[in-house]
């Protein structure tokens, strides 16, 4: 599958560990070729990208301490004895991380980890691990995360690798027994990043990511 099926977003991501183009200078540089540095003027798309950034940062300060939180706080609402117990979930992800991806997470009560492997054009591999916090008792429970993504990517020349920070929200159906279906959007934001090409040291780009995704899991009680 080519890149050019996959969308900007992921083509944002994966344009970060591949070589950027280099550009032969034709003539030497001088002073009367010298100009003074442009003004620097905010537009739309920056300020937009700036509050898409404090959303990010808000998000994140929410999530971690609601996900640190869930081990040693009591349930939302009263529980079963299996579920306290701990329920193992597996299943398959479409978009998110990866274009198809393996799905492994271990449930007990309101909170839970999730391992998430996965590719997007089958010439990487992405892993992904998160934490996540489910509110509500119903049949259809919202979930906020936090976690990491790390991609590889290989071409012929080599390979490159970034690593991200996610903040998944999910919205959690259970269909019937231990079926369950869901939504998720992660906000995504670069944190480091090795490309293919070694003398290029340009910094991540921090431009947050939105990457929609859905999920089947199937789980039980071991």
């Amino acid at each position: 599958m080519g890149k050019g099926s996959l969308g900007a977003p992921y083509h944002s991501t994966l344009l970060d560990v591949l070589p950027r183009p280099r550009f032969r200078r034709t003539a030497p540089t001088t002073a009367s070729t010298l100009k003074p540095p442009a003004p620097i003027v905010t537009t739309g798309s920056g300020r937009a990208h700036a509050s898409l950034g404090t959303l990010f940062r808000v998000l994140l300060l929410v999530a971690v301490p609601a996900v640190l939180a869930g081990p040693g706080a009591e349930p939302l609402s009263a529980q079963s004895t299996e579920a306290n117990r701990g329920e193992l979930r597996i299943g398959v992800n479409l978009g998110g991380t990866g274009f198809l991806g393996i799905a492994t997470e271990y449930r007990r009560g309101d909170w839970s980890g999730e391992l998430l492997v996965g590719t997007i054009t089958f010439r990487e591999i992405a892993v992904a691990v998160s934490g996540k916090r489910y509110f509500g008792s119903g049949q259809i429970r919202p979930a906020v995360g936090a976690g990491l993504w790390s991609l590889t990517a290989w071409t012929d020349d080599g390979s490159g690798s970034i690593l991200l920070a996610r903040v998944p929200l999910a919205a959690d159906w259970q269909v019937t027994g231990g079926h369950h279906v869901g939504l998720e959007v992660a906000l995504n934001r670069a944190l480091a990043v090795n490309r293919l090409d070694p003398e290029d040291d340009t910094p991540p780009n921090r431009t947050i990511v939105p990457l929609p995704g859905a999920y089947y899991r199937y789980g039980w009680v071991p």
